[in-house]
Order: structure tokens, then C-alpha cells, then sequence
């Protein structure tokens, strides 16, 4: 929970207490409540953590990443799609789920394994993939993959441009990683030559990135907030030595704002709103990898995905990055589960924090949960070993719930754990 968060929660309070009789009955005038209402309150100062040995929770990565990472590569990684409305529901979503605790399981051990495509996975958590990830750790996809090797965790690597054409940095990649990774493409980024290369990398699953409707002002208002002039990172010294090498991604290369916004860029550039399903049965034609399109989040695509012969889904609103539909992915599980109709494996990610939270996704029959942010917060603050925590973490609280449900092993967690709110 972030310090802007815990005031809200404060004010929320006070505010509950205000329109109680209690506070009346104890002397206290509701005037005093409004005074303390509309007074600032102090915004106390977020804890450090030096060490990984001294993380509780996922959410102590956040801060240590923001000391080490510039405030432009920061805002990227940590705002979202316009008024944040999707990262936003991404997490309250969760809220719409209680679990149903026993007692007196007896339950020592818990198998968290899963097999998902014919290959064991020590866990259902896997890592998602994130573009850029130079901008989080000079070498961030390898320790990337490092910590993904030494877990025995799935991971999906985002097949960005630096990655695609440069065949030896991706066999670095499947090098550190200890076998080939899944790679994951944008868009219509997806030409015969892409597949090629992605092939020839050997890598099992392509997953397709279809959510990246034109939505993202994440680079807009990163570089805005960092001050960069006309928004332009190849004209700024604190930025050209990167950005400068990247004409592409440099600048807002529109002379109108609206532009910038990407509402009316979005039929335009690399992006999947121009595409259709006859694009996927196109890349389904050109190759025997397995297909896994990522971004699905309504009944009518996962049926028509099953219908197009896609191996897999992944339920994903980039992070609420690509996203402004307020959705969050944990509410549309459900629907996307009904039009898979246990045809193919069902994956998701956007906005998982906890153990808790994965465990209601697989309770609701997602096969695998993807983490974003936590694992890029872990690599900014302290590299492979901050990944390799933030997976750890997320293990052992999913292992408690699981305990605590009755659960020895990912098959026996049962939907009637779970109670709908609302």
C-alpha cells in the first residue's frame, strides 16, 4: 500500500467516524470531526528497506525501486492508462473475493507445482513480460532471467526490438534462463520474418501482446513530470544517451496533443486496434509454436480464440497501462473462463500483490498468475536477488492460503473457497 493510499484509508475513517452517534456520545462535536477532516495530514515517510532480509511484503519493494530509479523510468513502471482508472480496478477487483478459511487442516506440505504445456512449473506464478527492462537494471533481462533459472519459474520475455534484432542478446537471454524462454510479441509487430527469428530461438510459445489498444500515455507522462522540454527524450542530455540511439521511441513525433494521448493515434503505429482474427489465423497459418494471445478479457474473444485454434490465453489489461475501461482482469476471469470452456489453459496478470490474491485467481480456475511491477520493483532495488525475494514471498503466501483452505496441492483448490461480495 502506497503512503497516498494509507491517507485515503485515514480520511475514509474519519469520515465513517463522523457520521457515527459513538464520537457524539463520547463529547466530541461533529464540528471537530469536519476541523480534522479538512486539516493536511502528515505524509509520513515510506520505509526503506536496505536489504531483501528486511521485506514483509511485496509492497516493500515499491520504495526501494523509486531510490534507485530515475523519477522518468519510475513514473513509467508505476502509473497507468489515463486517469489510472484500470491499474486501479485491477486492484480492487480482489476486494470482491473473501476466502473461506478452515481450521485444523493438518496440512504440512504443499505442492504448488503445475504442468502447463507439457512442462512441471515449481509454482503458478510466472514472470510477465515488460519492455524496456535496460531502463530498471542495466542488464535486467538477464538477471531477469537468472532469478527465473535458480526459482524454476515460467518466464515470458518481451520480444521489444532490442531483443528481436539481436539474435545473440536473445541466446544470452535462453543462456542465463537455462533453456529457451517464452518470447512475447506486439502487436502487428508479427511478420513472417519476426516468427522466424522467434522461432529459430527455440522458444515453445509465442505469445501474442494484443492489448495495446493506443491508450498508453505511460511514456507521455513519464518524461512530462521529469521535465523533459516539448516532450522530446532524444533532445535531453539526462536522456539522449539512450533515447537518443531510438528515434522511434524518442519522441512525440505529432504536432497535435491529442496525438500524444494515443486516442487518435491508435489506428495507427504498432498496435493491435487495426487487426483482426483473420491477422490471427494469418500468424496461426505461418507457425506450429505454440499460440498463446495475450490481453483477453471478454467470453466472445477467448471462444473465438479457441475457435482460431489459439493454445492458450493470458486475461490481461497490460497493468492498466493500455487499458481505460476501469476493468479490472480479476472481474473478467469468470467470463473469459465460460468462453475458453476448458478448452484451452486460461493465465492471468495485471495487479496481483499478494499470495492471497493469486490464490483467489486459481480458486476462480485461472491455470497460472503473472506478476509485472512486484518483479520489476525487485530488479530495480536489489537485481537478481530482489526478483528472486519477490517471487519467494509470493510463494510462501500463496502456500499459506492454500493451507489455510484445506489446499495440498494446486488441483484441490476449490471455487467454494471463495465468497463474492456484492
Amino acid at each position: 500500500m502506497t503512503s497516498s493510499d494509507k491517507l485515503s484509508n485515514r480520511r475514509a475513517f474519519l469520515a465513517f467516524l463522523a457520521a457515527s452517534p459513538v464520537l457524539a456520545c463520547a463529547g466530541f462535536s461533529s464540528r471537530w470531526v469536519e476541523e480534522v477532516l479538512a486539516a493536511p495530514l502528515p505524509e509520513q515517510d515510506a520505509v526503506v528497506i536496505k536489504s531483501v532480509k528486511e521485506a514483509l511484503n511485496i509492497f516493500d519493494f515499491e520504495p526501494a525501486a523509486r531510490e534507485k530509479l530515475s523519477p522518468a523510468h519510475y513514473e513509467f513502471i508505476t502509473d497507468g492508462s489515463f486517469n489510472n482508472e484500470t491499474m486501479l480496478a485491477n486492484r480492487a477487483g480482489f476486494s470482491k473475493y473473501e476466502i473461506r478459511l478452515r481450521r485444523l487442516t493438518g496440512i504440512t506440505k504443499v505442492d504448488q507445482s503445475i504442468r502447463l504445456f507439457g512442462v512441471n512449473w515449481d509454482s503458478p506464478i510466472f514472470i510477465s513480460p515488460i519492455g524496456r527492462m535496460n531502463a530498471y537494471h542495466p542488464d535486467g533481462a538477464m538477471v531477469v532471467a537468472r532469478a527465473a533459472k535458480t526459482t524454476r519459474t515460467l518466464q515470458i520475455l518481451s520480444g521489444s526490438a532490442i531483443i528481436l534484432e539481436s539474435p545473440t542478446a536473445m541466446d544470452a537471454v535462453n543462456s542465463a534462463r537455462g533453456e529457451p524462454v517464452w518470447v512475447a510479441g506486439l502487436g502487428d509487430t508479427l511478420t513472417p520474418a519476426v516468427v522466424r527469428r522467434i522461432e529459430a530461438t527455440g522458444s515453445p510459445v509465442l505469445v501474442w501482446t494484443i492489448d495495446d489498444g493506443g491508450a498508453n500515455t505511460i511514456g507521455a507522462k513519464s518524461v512530462q513530470r521529469a521535465g523533459v522540454r516539448d516532450l522530446d527524450r532524444g533532445a535531453d542530455e539526462r536522456c539522449a544517451g539512450c533515447h537518443g540511439a531510438l528515434p522511434q521511441i524518442s519522441r512525440i513525433q505529432s504536432s497535435t496533443p491529442m496525438d500524444v494521448l494515443g486516442a487518435v493515434g491508435a489506428l495507427m503505429g504498432e498496435n493491435s486496434v487495426k487487426l483482426s482474427w483473420d491477422d490471427v489465423k494469418r500468424v496461426r497459418d505461418m507457425t506450429k509454436l505454440k499460440i498463446v494471445l495475450k490481453g483477453i478479457v471478454t467470453r466472445e474473444d477467448a471462444a473465438l480464440a479457441v475457435q482460431h485454434g489459439i493454445d492458450g490465453v493470458i486475461v490481461s489489461n497490460h497493468g492498466g497501462h493500455e487499458d481505460a475501461s476501469g476493468r479490472g482482469t480479476i472481474e473478467c476471469l469468470p467470463e473469459v473462463l465460460q468462453g475458453a470452456a476448458g478448452k484451452i489453459p486460461v493465465l492471468i496478470d495485471s495487479g496481483f500483490r499478494s499470495g492471497a490474491d493469486v490464490f483467489k485467481a486459481l480458486a476462480l480456475g485461472a491455470t497460472a498468475v503473472g506478476i509485472g511491477r512486484p518483479h520489476i520493483w525487485g530488479l530495480a532495488s536489489f537485481g537478481q536477488e530482489g526478483v528472486e525475494t519477490v517471487i519467494e514471498i509470493l510463494r510462501r503466501e500463496l502456500q499459506v492460503m492454500m493451507a489455510q483452505t484445506g489446499a495440498g496441492s494446486i488441483a484441490k483448490i476449490r471455487r467454494d473457497s471463495l465468497v463474492s461480495v456484492g
